[in-house]
């Protein structure tokens, strides 16, 4: 194998010595200042990103902050507004209720007043019905005849002991 062949070592030191020379060179001055600007980019793309992303993230939570408030607000209008429902129906019902009460204490003693005039023409029925079981009685019984009055009079001073 020629490489291995020492009496070419000496050309191929120098070929390897410029080559690498000019890597070398060619690394330091093109490559090496590109990479080094894009990866400046890159950061800079990288920073900026973060930058906007804590802004973005600033802003957020002043959204939430602001929603949050605006949550607050609405449930405890919500809660005054149940608040003034509940009382309203309460006095709707308080002032209903004391309506049925006043109907149905109408209505009772209406009911009280019917049973009073029903019970006074049934007393008056009975008494008639006394007054003519006893007229009719006492003149079979006897041959007295009584007339209505003192059969009345009689039936009255005795009224007491019926009921």
């Amino acid at each position: 194998m020629p490489q291995l062949n020492p009496e070419f070592f000496v050309s191929q030191l120098f070929w390897l010595a410029v080559f690498f020379t000019f890597l070398f060179v060619f690394l330091w001055r093109v490559s090496l200042p590109r990479i080094a600007t894009v990866l400046e980019k890159r950061q800079n793309k990288i920073d900026e990103n973060l930058s906007s992303a804590k802004e973005l993230q600033e802003q957020a939570m002043e959204i939430e902050k602001k929603i949050n408030d605006q949550i607050n607000k609405a449930k405890l209008e919500t809660d005054e507004k149940i608040k003034e429902t509940i009382n309203a129906l309460q006095e709707d019902v308080s002032s209903q209720l004391s309506s049925l009460d006043k109907d149905l204490e109408k209505k009772v003693s209406d009911a009280e007043k019917e049973i009073l005039k029903s019970k006074d023409d049934q007393m008056k029925n009975i008494d008639n019905e006394i007054a003519n079981i006893t007229k009719l009685t006492v003149g079979k019984i006897t041959d007295i005849e009584l007339s209505d009055n003192e059969i009345n009079k009689v039936i009255e001073t005795h009224k007491g002991s019926f009921n």
